[in-house]
This record gives structure tokens, sequence and C-alpha cells, in this order.
């Protein structure tokens, strides 16, 4: 039974437009799985038609100012409300047993949790796919402008009422579009009327919204809670926080199953096994939607929904995430810096068990020039030419090793105050590749917690510690005077050097999770 472009009422009237499949009335009344879209409910057909062929009623609505929906769009406003609205009026149809699943990824994920929040009554469990929680949260890491994505999906997705599919590529194909200055200015230098776009950038990430969604209501919330994210997704971080907080402030805890594989923003569902140049074979492919019509079925039925499944890069089989961890400590030993050897670049230094002496190395980074980005996945070799990346690398390793989060330890100076220590952990593997683990960007000496991963590494590959002052276009880079980076122009190169620096592993005790098979 299908009833679409319907139209309803959103929290102060504005009407809403939503589609809704049901099975056949005799199975009525029936649980609800909800998506609410920016990106087109037409989209979803083949996946109501699936919902509906597994006994779940399905309804998905364009959020307000989106394809059908009335009012204006402004990004992670009304959500709130217009969901409870929505939940509201499936609840008092008579085809609804009073039960709604809340399921969507990236900004869907987050309509998925206001769903939740607001009307966590009626809200068992969500199926959390990558969520995009806050502007403040995913346009920005460590207080720093994500460019290239703020770009892309401002120019693809914001300030309309439907997508611009493909403008972002056509409009970013000059080499150059990104490093013109100021970052401010990029929508008119390209021609495109964004209205939105600068004051995103002008707010930063200290700038909360008032309808934002606190750990605090997640970690209430009597939901349970299905996280599925990719290692190569630049949302990995909410996957993983989302999976450790939602309902952990509740005795007992609701169940939280995390699916993590070695997939990117659109997950398991392509089909490959490879993600750019790094190939993870067929124990990468993974039936996503079955999983999740079995999670649903057992959160709604009361039963065990099954454990967490990792696949950790460079692993062979999925696994649970580890119950406990001890730390591996790695010390980096200098190479040649730009110090000793001028403009000759920095040969390689170690990674060492034993603590460093004397200073680790030293580089300039030039804005004029940055240290380009490389996407995750994507075999870094091409850069280690580059005399503003220091890199430390252990000896081949001798067995295998296991490691389920990093931290690096800093001990720098630099010649200007806005200069940017941007920190990579890679894999240097036996065929002579070099791939990203993990990243993170500090500003200054501490500990810096790198992005989520889980790691397998077989004996002969080496573990690569590189630290360069930029990671352009990916993140807006340091101009090197001080100023702002994002609104003026003028730049200067940066002296940077790196006193100690240490590698914080931590590894599983279990030794099944030490294996690499």
């Amino acid at each position: 039974m299908n009833r679409f472009n319907l139209r309803l009422p959103g929290w102060d009237g504005t009407l809403l437009a939503l589609d809704v499949r049901l099975p056949d009335p005799s199975s009525w009344p029936v649980p609800t799985v909800v998506t609410r879209t920016p990106y087109g409910r037409g989209r979803h057909l083949a996946e109501g038609a699936g919902w509906v062929s597994r006994g779940f009623g399905y309804v998905v609505q364009d959020v307000r100012g989106r394809h059908d929906s009335d009012g204006a769009w402004e990004c992670y406003r009304n959500e709130r409300g217009d969901g409870a609205a929505l939940a509201d009026w499936i609840t008092a149809q008579e085809w609804s047993d009073g039960r709604l699943v809340g399921y969507g990824g990236s900004y869907g994920g987050y309509t998925a949790w206001a769903l939740a929040v607001e009307r966590p009554e009626t809200v068992p469990a969500v199926v959390s796919m990558g969520p995009s929680m806050a502007l403040h949260r995913t346009k920005f890491e460590d207080g720093v402008l994500r460019l290239a994505e703020h770009a892309a999906w401002w120019l693809e997705r914001a300030d309309s009422r439907t997508s611009r599919d493909g403008l972002a590529a056509f409009l970013l194909k000059e080499g150059d579009a990104l490093a013109r200055l100021p970052v401010t200015g990029l929508p008119e230098r390209l021609g495109v009327r964004l209205p939105g776009w600068a004051g995103v950038v002008l707010r930063g990430p200290d700038h909360r919204p008032a309808e934002e969604i606190t750990e605090e209501e997640l970690a209430a919330l009597p939901t349970a809670g299905l996280h599925v994210g990719g290692w190569y997704d630049l949302l990995a971080d909410e996957t993983v926080l989302h999976w450790r907080t939602v309902g952990s402030a509740r005795t007992p805890r609701p169940p939280q199953r995390l699916i993590m594989g070695p997939w990117g923003h659109d997950l398991a569902f392509t089909g490959r096994t490879r993600h750019i140049d790094r190939e993870h074979g067929p124990q990468a492919l993974f039936d996503l939607g079955a999983a999740q019509v079995a999670w649903i079925r057992a959160c709604l039925a009361g039963e065990d929904p099954g454990p967490d499944m990792v696949l950790p890069v460079g692993g062979t089989s999925w696994r649970p995430w580890p119950a406990t961890t001890r730390e591996r400590v790695l010390h980096a030993h200098p190479g040649k810096g730009v110090d000793e050897v001028p403009g000759d670049g920095s040969p390689d230094g170690r990674l060492e068990e034993v603590p460093g002496i004397g200073p680790a190395g030293a580089f300039v980074y030039d804005p004029a020039d940055p240290c380009p980005s490389l996407a995750p996945g994507t075999d870094r070799r091409a850069l280690d030419g580059r005399p503003d990346i220091l890199r430390f690398s252990t000896p081949p390793l001798t067995a295998p090793l296991s490691f389920t989060s990093v931290a690096v330890h800093l001990d720098v100076t630099a010649s200007a105050p806005d200069a940017d220590w941007i920190v990579r952990l890679a894999e240097h593997t036996v065929d002579d590749q070099v791939f990203e683990l993990a990243r993170g960007r500090a500003a200054s000496s501490g500990r810096l917690a790198l992005s989520p991963v889980w790691a397998c590494l077989p004996a002969g590959s080496r573990l690569r510690l590189e630290i360069t002052g930029s990671d352009f276009p990916r993140l807006a880079r340091s101009l090197g005077t001080g100023a702002d980076r994002h609104t003026t122009t003028a730049t200067a190169p940066v002296r940077q050097r790196v006193r100690a620096a240490r590698l914080v592993l931590e590894t599983p005790r279990s030794p099944q999770d030490l294996e690499n098979a």
C-alpha cells in the first residue's frame, strides 16, 4: 500500500512532503522505519519497497525547504520540531504500532537522532550511518576549517531547494581554485551565490546552534543504536563517539552495536573491495541491509541484537572491539633535518622503543607551497620527496601488530604563532606502498589523539610517523602571519622544529585480537 506526495504540517504549520509505504493491511499495525532527508525522498523508492517486503512501514520526508517541502532550509534548524510532528502523526495512524525506527546517514543521521531525542518513548531504535551532527563539528577539525569538504558540500547542497550534483567537480577542477585567498571569498571568485558559506566560516568551531544535540542528551537516551561507519569516512569519529555515548548514562544501558569496515562515506553499499589504491579483499564485502533488518527485529523483540562487527584495516576477519588493551610506546629519532642540510630535505628518522636524544627534526613550511592532501587509501609515496615532511619509520615488523587507537605526544616550537602540526600514522607495506592509517592536527605541544582506527599490520610492514605543517586543501592552511587564516591574504614561511615526539599505540591484550587472520 503506497501513499505518495502527502503534505503534513511541521511544528509551525509549514507543509512538508512525505511518502508512506505500507505492507498489506492484514499485517497492521506495524513498526515504521523513518527517514528525514535533505537529498530528495525520491532516492528512497527501492529502499521503501525493501522495508515493506520485510514487514515494516516506511516513511520518508523531505526536510523543510528542500525538494517538495515548503519553507526555507536552514541547516540543523527545525529538525527537532518537524521530526516530533512527524512522529506524532505516524503513531496516531491505524497502521502504526507506535514504534518508530530512526534511520539515516550523514545529515539524515542527525535527523534520526533528533527524532529519538524529541520522542524517546516512541523511538526504541536508531540506525545511524556516519552521522553529521552539526556544522561546527562536521566543517571543522581541531578549530580549523575542513576547506575542501565545506566547499564541495556547500557548492552542491546548501543555499538551494535542490542539489547541484557535479558542480563542485566542475568549478574546483582548476588546481588553484581553493588556494586563492581569502577563504571567505571563494563563492565570489567562482561566480556562485552562496549567502551561507562565509557565515559558517566566520562563526567558527565554537558556535553552538540552538538545536544542537548534545552528548548529554545522547547519553540519557533509552534508545538502542546501530552505529555504522567506515575507516575512510570523514565522520568516522562521530560514529565511534555515538557508539560509546548513546545510552551510557542509563542502567541498564540500551544495546549499542558498532559495524565498522574499510569504507568511505558510502559505506558498504558500493560492493567494492578496493578503496582508491588499497585493496581489502572479499572480507570487505558486507550485507549491511540484512544486518540492519536483523538488528532492528532483535531490538524490537527485546532480544540480543548481536556483537559489534569490526573489520580492521589490513585485517582478514570480522571481530568485536577488544575489551582490554595495553600501551606500546615508540619514540622518534632524528634523520637529517633542514637545519643540518638546508634545502635538501629530511631523510627518514627512526621509530624505536628507547627514548630519543636531542631534537627529532625541523622543516620550513611555506604557505605558497603547502604539503598537499591525499585522500586516505591513496598511496602516499608520491610525497616522499617533499622536504617539509618529517618521517620516522620502524624497521620491518618481525611479528604482526594490531592496535585500536593512536596518540602522539609532541614537544614542538615554531617561528609563527599560527603554525599547524599535521601528524599522520601510515603503513609502509611489504609491497612498498604507503597508506595513511590515522591523522590529526595540533596547534602546539601536548598530547594529540589521532582519528579512529583499528589496524592489523602483517610482519614485514613498517610503521611510519609523518609530521608536517599543512594538509591542504583538506584543511584551510596556516598563513604564517598570525592573522586569521580564513579572512586575510598575506603569507609568510614558518620554521617548525620537533624537539621530541612519541607514539602511543593501544594494542589488544587478547591473543585472538593480535592475530592478523
